[in-house]
């Protein structure tokens, strides 16, 4: 896959909007987008983790992680809702991070809107040429309050 990344680790693309990589210490990642059915909108989640095993800081499990999102947003019509994990209360750190790797990978061609109820931290991400910006923003918006509303 080409890569605007200086270093990914080779990935494999399964059937089902999975992604599979492995670092050079053996460490085996897995990367899915899932579908929000309830939507007009083509609205999928991401989440990425690691099987079983730690490491020392990799920036090349970012680089990987950076170029799937570029291969998942060559289609111009999907948009990208993150919800950072809140099991572990490190939900402020995830966000730091993934807002951190997204200011470093974005090449201008991606625009990010961030919601925040309570200790949830929801970003959305779209193509800056998507053609109802505004609309999508809105309505997606709409469907998280609604959804953290039934918690």
């Amino acid at each position: 896959m080409e890569s605007n990344s200086p270093h990914p680790y080779n990935f494999s693309k399964g059937e089902d909007s999975s992604y599979y990589f492995e670092t050079e210490k053996g460490l085996k990642y897995s990367a899915y987008f899932i579908e929000f059915p309830a939507t007009i909108h083509k609205l999928y989640s991401f989440s990425f983790e690691k099987e079983e095993g730690s490491g020392a800081h990799d920036a090349r499990v970012r680089d990987t992680i950076m170029c799937i999102l570029q291969d998942f947003f060559k289609n111009e019509n999907y948009i990208l809702g993150y919800t950072c994990d809140v099991s572990d209360g490190r939900e402020m750190a995830r966000k730091r991070l993934f807002n951190r790797w997204f200011e470093e990978a974005n090449d201008g061609t991606l625009k990010k809107f961030d919601f925040q109820t309570d200790n949830i931290f929801v970003s959305l991400i779209l193509n800056k040429n998507y053609f109802a910006i505004d609309q999508a923003v809105n309505d997606i918006n709409e469907l998280f309050v609604d959804v953290l509303a039934q918690k």
